[in-house]
């Protein structure tokens, strides 16, 4: 049994009587149901039901213009996994596994993927700068063992803005003359001075706010 009939609510496409014709003529010359779906321009599974079905001056009526519960897991999965985020071509990929609906049904069931995509595409969005403009610094730790003894190592990071060249060096402590000489460090390996500083908010740099311009050479 096809998987389309086992799903009430499927939508069924609408043929026109003379289409019907001609499916049931190739059908006499002992064409496949899948050269005539090609031949005719309709899915393979509308072809089967005519040729077991509707007269040719009878036409389907859709129906309800929905999926069942897995119709709609695949859907999904299709969308995220194959379609790259295009519905028609989720709809063409449902066809093929019998579920026959429309672009309209496949957009529905997609809404929510789509706006989470969405949501995730602006939370991870790249915050932009020109050539020269910003370098963003940090300090992170991190436990390593150094002669048998467990060591905390303070790990500066510098990142050009615009490149997202990035600069690390390590210090035993986080003091500001360690920030000082980890930004004069970072400037060195890059060539030149940005226009602003980016830092994270602490108390242990003196002298270096959140945004500090110079006029220097920029490095790119």
């Amino acid at each position: 049994m096809e998987q389309q009939d086992m799903i009430g609510t499927a939508e069924v496409s609408m043929i026109e009587p003379e289409v019907v014709t001609q499916i049931r003529t190739l059908a006499g010359l002992g064409w496949g149901t899948r050269r005539i779906a090609d031949e005719v321009g309709v899915c393979r599974k509308a072809v089967k039901r005519y040729l077991r079905g509707p007269s040719a001056d009878e036409q389907v009526r859709p129906q309800a213009r929905c999926l069942d519960a897995p119709g709609e897991a695949l859907a999904r999965q299709l969308f995220v996994e194959v379609a790259e985020g295009n519905a028609v071509v989720v709809k063409d990929l449902l066809a093929e596994k019998g579920y026959v609906v429309s672009e309209r049904t496949v957009q529905r069931v997609v809404s929510s993927v789509r706006r989470e995509q969405r949501a995730a595409d602006v939370a991870t969005a790249r915050f932009e700068t020109g050539p020269g403009e910003q370098m963003q610094i940090d300090f992170g730790e991190k436990r390593v063992r150094i002669a048998g003894v467990v060591v905390v190592v303070h790990m500066m990071a510098a990142v050009l803005g615009y490149s997202r060249r990035i600069f690390v060096k390590a210090f035993l402590v986080e003091r500001a003359e360690d920030w000082r000489d980890g930004i004069a460090s970072a400037f060195r390996h890059f060539g030149g001075v940005t226009r602003m500083l980016l830092v994270d908010n602490t108390h242990t740099v003196s002298g270096y706010g959140a945004r500090r311009r110079h006029e220097r050479p920029r490095p790119s």
